[in-house]
């Protein structure tokens, strides 16, 4: 799994955040990133661009595991 992209604008906005995306956790909760704890390929990209984990995505675009 390849880390974020920290040319991205919100890590020139807020560079604090590159130490967490460094130490593989989430910029939102802190919590540990793992390769397996991402449910698709959607939510991997959306980690690339993001740096939310599964749970904090969830929570900010609604969870459709069911759908």
């Amino acid at each position: 799994m390849n880390k974020p992209d920290l040319n991205k604008p919100v890590f020139q906005l807020f560079p604090h955040l590159v130490g967490q995306v460094t130490r593989h956790e989430c910029v939102t909760c802190d919590s540990k990133i793992t390769d397996d704890g991402f449910r698709d390929e959607i939510s991997i990209k959306e980690y690339g661009i993001s740096g939310m984990c599964q749970e904090c995505q969830d929570s900010v675009f609604g969870n459709n595991a069911d759908e």
